[in-house]
């Protein structure tokens, strides 16, 4: 996860090499129901000797890649621009935004931001959402 990780791996290791201090590091996948793969990390570092002055954070990663789409409940990845190409008739689980009209993956940060009252689950292909009107979020691009 080049955009949400790496930067905190690398501040660490940074810290690391710079003071020859130790760090308190943990990172904790975290799953949503059944699914096979993460939806995120949860990392959490802390430099012991300068107790937290050098390196203290407690951040959520999500697992998203640019360009990449990922099935979370089987395991399932591919280039987001051949998404359409391999998804074609795969039944998957979505969130809808009712008042939009926009389709997500489960794991979307947009998802977390929508109104209760918008909100739907479904379990279905992308091409009959997008019959029934709804449009592909251009975040998650599911």
């Amino acid at each position: 996860n080049t955009e949400g990780m790496l930067p905190f791996e690398n501040m660490v290791a940074d810290y690391i090499k710079e003071t020859g201090n130790h760090v308190l590091y943990r990172v904790t996948p975290l799953f949503q129901d059944d699914n096979l793969v993460a939806d995120g990390v949860q990392m959490e570092a802390l430099s012991v000797e300068d107790d937290g002055e050098g390196i203290e954070f407690n951040v959520y990663c999500y697992n998203v890649q640019p360009g990449i789409a990922i099935d979370y409940a089987t395991g399932e990845n591919w280039l987001a621009q051949e998404g359409r190409e391999a998804s074609s008739g795969i039944e998957m689980d979505y969130v809808l935004n009712t008042s939009s009209k926009k389709f997500h993956l489960p794991s979307c940060s947009g998802v977390s931001r929508m109104s209760q009252k918008n909100r739907e689950d479904y379990h279905g292909t992308r091409e009959s959402l997008i019959e029934q009107g709804y449009e592909p979020c251009s975040n998650c691009q599911p």
